[in-house]
Parts: structure tokens; C-alpha cells; sequence
């Protein structure tokens, strides 16, 4: 298995194959030249995590929040990808030509919500689940396996699996789900909970005292070097003056 960076995919090079019949849908299997498309997010942050006993697999997700632009612009461009690929092979998949708009109006688009300053946004993202439990694996930042309930309120770092697309009578959409889920440290200081400041530790406190003995035998070796330059100087005076008068 080979995991991209959503940064390192470019959707016009994304493949699908001819639509297989899978149920009471289609599946159109999504390719990265032959690799499966298993694309690594941004830190994302959890605000909500819905999972259902319904036997509907989308009433299972995560909601999510996202300031990186770029990642929601890859998130609308594998979209956009999806009616342009669907449009350009209708003839050879559907045997007829079908119009664009038509397939537009087909296909759900992602959601994605955002504030009013387009800086944060919103969007969900598909649990895999089979008999009530989670099939995805999540870690915590120590690469533990944890719950997915410990990981509310958290930020986060996502595999997703675009598995390609879901064909259904009315609308037809791309099929992605969560593969892995890692809980991601995003503090850059190592603060302790913990009160840890070590009291009545009386031989870490600094001695006033401390190298006093030192500073006085420096001065005093200052004030003799200042008496003996002193001395030398009185001593050529004298000199001096005694040139003058022989």
C-alpha cells in the first residue's frame, strides 16, 4: 500500500475503471497510475464523532475542522474530477452520450461549510464500520491503539481511502473512508501537569556568600598592582626631576 501526501496528487493523472456491478450499485474503482488512492491529510480537529447502530454506513463519521485551503481545494478538485471523468467516458460506460449538466446534477458533491472568513472549515469524513465496530485502526501519539471515542476534541492526521465511484439509480458520488487514525501533538513546549518545583531543597540555594573569599583576593590584588604602578611612577618623577637640576 502506498500513502500520498494530498499535496502530491494531482487529479487529472487519477484513473477509474469501467463500472462493476456491486450490490444494488456500481463501483468505478479509483487508481494512482496501478496504486490504490490512500491520500494522508493535514492536522485536522475532531468536534464531533457520530456512530449509529443503523445498518447505513453514512450515519457513521467524524466531523471535522480544517484551516488548510489547500487540502479543501484538493477535497473540490477530486470532485470536479469526478463529473469531468464520468462526462468524458458516459459513451464507453453507459453506452450513451450523456450531457454534463446531467451529470452534474447527479452527482453529491462533498460538503464542506465554511466560517464567515473562509479561514476554518468544516467537513466529515466516513467510519468504516461492520457488526457495531470500528474497522479502521487509530493510535494515539504514542502509536497505541485507542478508542475512537478518545480521540473527541483532539487534532488529528488521517489515511483516507478514496475507493472511487459509488453509481446508484438516482445519484452517484466518490466513495471515501477513514483507513487510519492518529492523534497528533500540535503543543511545541513539554509543560508539566503536575505541580514539580522541588521545595526545601536548602543545598540549591545559591549562598550569598558564595565566592566571596575569591572577589576580596581579587581586590587585594588589585589595590597592590595599583600601590606598586603607583610607587613607579613617583620613583621616575624623581628621576626626572634630578636630571633636571644635575
Amino acid at each position: 500500500m502506498s500513502t500520498y501526501s494530498f499535496k502530491d496528487i494531482t487529479t487529472d493523472d487519477l484513473t477509474f475503471t469501467s463500472p462493476e456491478k456491486l450490490g444494488n450499485c456500481y463501483i468505478c474503482n479509483l487508481y494512482n497510475d496501478e496504486d490504490l488512492v490512500y491520500v494522508q491529510t493535514p492536522i485536522l480537529k475532531i468536534f464531533n464523532i457520530n456512530l449509529s447502530n443503523d445498518v447505513e454506513e453514512d450515519d457513521n463519521y467524524i466531523e471535522v475542522s480544517c484551516d488548510n485551503k489547500q487540502f479543501i481545494d484538493f477535497l473540490l478538485e477530486m470532485d470536479e474530477n469526478c463529473v469531468e471523468s464520468t462526462f468524458r467516458n458516459s459513451t464507453e460506460w453507459f453506452k450513451k452520450n450523456i450531457p454534463y449538466e446531467a451529470i452534474d446534477n447527479m452527482y453529491t458533491e462533498r460538503i464542506i461549510e465554511s466560517d464567515g472568513d473562509e479561514v476554518v472549515y468544516n467537513t466529515r469524513f466516513k467510519i468504516p464500520v461492520v457488526n457495531n465496530k470500528v474497522q479502521c485502526n487509530i493510535y494515539n501519539k504514542d502509536k497505541d491503539i485507542i478508542d475512537i471515542k478518545d480521540l473527541n476534541g483532539k487534532n488529528i492526521i488521517l489515511i483516507l481511502h478514496f475507493k472511487g465511484l459509488r453509481i446508484l439509480k438516482e445519484n452517484f458520488y466518490l466513495d471515501c473512508y477513514i483507513n487510519q487514525m492518529k492523534e497528533v501533538d500540535t503543543n511545541n513546549f513539554n509543560i508539566l501537569n503536575d505541580y514539580s518545583i522541588i521545595d526545601d531543597q536548602e543545598d540549591n540555594i545559591i549562598d550569598e556568600n558564595m565566592f566571596s573569599s575569591e572577589i576580596q583576593e581579587l581586590r587585594d590584588q588589585e589595590k597592590l598592582d595599583a600601590e606598586k604602578k603607583l610607587e613607579k611612577i613617583n620613583k621616575l618623577k624623581k628621576e626626572l626631576i634630578n636630571l633636571e637640576n644635575s
